[in-house]
């Protein structure tokens, strides 16, 4: 594979991943003919770890073992960071996998989430759309990029002004309020699509598929590990990010705060847009 980034690191690290995402794409070829599980009772899903999501994060902890950089990585799925490498000092933020209940039942929207942080910012981000066989990556001040196993493409998010030209996404709320509030956006919007997977929700915002995902629902679902590197593939791309209230909304750095920060959401593909949604 040839550098996408200029950083000498980053290629380091998408190195890794590149292994990773064959790994992962061989894996979930031979899981997914198996699936959905008819014995399994799925009608009381409760988010809980599975099997599934360790499988691919010991994948992930594997390829990132061989970098020769100083990594510590903090993931969803672990209680402690595990650190590889010697040289200098990076941080990463993963979710190995987003999407979980839709993996299980064979549904293809489900994502592994790679945020490399360095320096007080994070500078790498890669979304792996497994299904699709897909990868959404940045760089931070070098752009966001759809890659492909034939083509590489440039990311920018659409420019729209109007609440009835957007094609929007969305979390299902439970609360009366939210509720009312999303009916409103499904009757007004131009196009609804739900994807119950919010770092490729946002994704799509970057590749211009659509212009909104919203998550109001208080206290929110969305923590720092679930959005992190789908935060910066956006920017990149030129959208924004927000909470309920209309605030800028960031992802926390990897740290065990980052990983229970659940907060509401509201990704758009331009800033002017929360104008219309608030």
């Amino acid at each position: 594979m040839r550098p996408l980034f200029k950083r000498k690191y980053i290629f380091e690290i998408e190195e890794c991943l590149y292994e990773a995402r064959k790994k992962l794409r061989r894996y979930w070829a031979g899981t997914l003919a198996c699936l959905p599980d008819v014995t399994t009772e799925t009608n009381h899903w409760n988010n809980s770890q599975t099997r599934y999501d360790l499988d691919c994060q010991k994948i992930l902890y594997d390829c990132l073992s061989n970098i020769s950089l100083r990594i510590t990585i903090y993931s969803e799925e672990s209680n402690s960071a595990t650190t590889y490498g010697k040289n200098d000092n990076f941080y990463v933020l993963i979710d190995p996998l987003d999407g979980t209940h839709n993996a299980v039942l064979g549904f293809p929207t489900y994502t592994s989430s790679v945020a490399l942080y360095h320096e007080g910012a994070y500078v790498f981000g890669w979304v792996y759309d497994i299904s699709r066989d897909l990868v959404y990556t940045a760089a931070l001040g070098e752009g966001s990029y759809l890659q492909s196993p034939i083509i590489v493409k440039r990311l920018y998010a659409r420019k729209v002004k109007r609440i009835e030209d957007m094609r929007i996404s969305f979390h299902r709320p439970k609360g009366n309020r939210e509720k009312i509030f999303i009916q409103k956006l499904i009757w007004t919007a131009g196009k609804i699509r739900i994807y119950s997977c919010s770092s490729l929700e946002i994704c799509l915002i970057a590749a211009g598929v659509l212009d909104a995902f919203v998550d109001i629902d208080a206290p929110g679902h969305e923590r720092s590990c679930d959005i992190a590197a789908a935060e910066l593939i956006l920017r990149e791309a030129g959208g924004a990010l927000f909470d309920k209230a209309g605030t800028p909304r960031y992802a926390l750095p990897p740290s065990p705060a980052s990983l229970s920060d659940s907060g509401t959401l509201i990704a758009l593909s331009s800033t002017e847009l929360i104008q219309l949604i608030v």
